[in-house]
């Protein structure tokens, strides 16, 4: 079966989306689009708009055939182990075409700095070094470390799409001839019909109406009550020590000592702990992982164990074959969560995926 994948968080689902899909399913022309899409929280430390179900019908409603889950222990984390993680669970279908948005059209230029910063000279983890030392982030340091040694190919790296285009690339040469790759470029909205999920969500906030900016199919009644999340991951934060702090994932370098000493009623507040090393996705990314519980030992213990996915939502027609194919794999695939016995060495991880399902419908009611 010839299948084409999209990593994606719809959070919510745009006509930019859309018209990926679209474009894939023309260019492509795979006999099943799977989608693997985060579940209850974004790979920026955001909780989403609206449960993961909800969000995963959006897709197949747009022409999507099998929406599963990426875990939540891989979803909050940095692009690059998101990246990972989301090859990870995409190779239990085997051998399938990766496609996604770049704003550029070159896929040779992508594809060289992926390879070169995946194979990391000398020269580039001295200057990595360098600016580490400096209090700069890692994916920072290494835009910077690009500028230097290839100023030519340094815009690259300043793009979000390209820069988890270049991040899938570095993950999925793990995977060798398994994965082939479809880039779609982003271009100019000549209609105005296309806003980010960002902007959509702002628009969310505000009151303002954004039906024109996503597919029919698109409903939020009640997005996600973003007050009620801030007094859930400040508490969280809050009544842990910094022994228990040190345990969260993401967290490094001592930030457990000046959270404790640091006094903060609300979320936005912990968000000053922002720094060059300390970006606000990383700090968003540490409240919800002390909310969820993902701790560094859960961290290893994905990494150490075969892919896991659960299923959102999926195309009757199709259903079938690619549960067959999904079955057959190698790792561990679940209709509902339930199916998970409790002796089965992912159940701790999958917890986590319920744990964080069950924050967002607390902060949705």
């Amino acid at each position: 079966m010839k299948i084409a994948a999209i990593i994606a968080e719809y959070n919510p689902l745009h006509n930019g989306h859309l018209k990926l899909i679209k474009k894939v399913r023309r260019e492509v022309k795979p006999e099943a689009l799977v989608i693997v899409m985060s579940g209850s929280f974004t790979e920026r430390g955001d909780i989403c708009v609206a449960d993961k179900y909800t969000r995963a019908k959006w897709a197949v409603d747009c022409g999507a055939d099998l929406v599963i889950e990426l875990p939540t222990v891989y979803t909050l984390s940095p692009a690059r182990s998101f990246a990972e993680g989301a090859l990870k669970t995409l190779s239990m279908l085997g051998e399938f075409t990766l496609c996604f948005g770049t704003e550029t059209k070159e896929f040779e230029e992508l594809s060289y700095v992926a390879e070169f910063m995946r194979s990391e000279s000398r020269e580039m983890s001295n200057m990595l070094r360098g600016y580490l030392s400096e209090g700069y982030s890692v994916a920072k340091s290494r835009t910077l470390a690009l500028d230097m040694i290839h100023p030519d190919y340094a815009n690259l790296v300043k793009s979000p799409n390209n820069i988890l285009a270049i991040e899938y690339l570095k993950a999925g040469s793990a995977y060798g001839d398994k994965v082939q790759y479809h880039n779609v470029e982003r271009k100019p909205d000549n209609n105005k019909t296309i806003l980010s999920s960002t902007k959509i969500r702002n628009l969310m906030k505000e009151g303002k109406d954004w039906s024109a900016f996503v597919p029919e199919c698109v409903k939020v009644e009640r997005p996600t009550d973003l007050t009620k999340y801030g007094t859930v991951s400040t508490y969280a934060m809050r009544t842990r020590t910094p022994e228990q702090l040190a345990e969260i994932a993401n967290i490094s370098e001592g930030l457990e000592n000046r959270i404790a000493k640091t006094d903060f009623n609300s979320l936005e507040e912990f968000l000053l702990l922002t720094t060059k090393r300390y970006t606000r996705s990383t700090i968003k990314r540490i409240a919800a992982c002390s909310a969820v519980g993902i701790t560094k030992e859960l961290v290893e213990l994905a990494r150490a164990n075969k892919p896991y996915t659960t299923v959102l939502a999926v195309n009757e027609r199709k259903k079938k074959a690619l549960f067959s194919l999904l079955a057959a794999a190698d790792g561990y695939f679940y209709y509902k969560p339930s199916d998970c016995p409790s002796d089965s060495p992912v159940r701790p991880l999958l917890d986590v995926d319920l744990r964080a399902a069950k924050i967002l419908r607390l902060c949705a009611e």
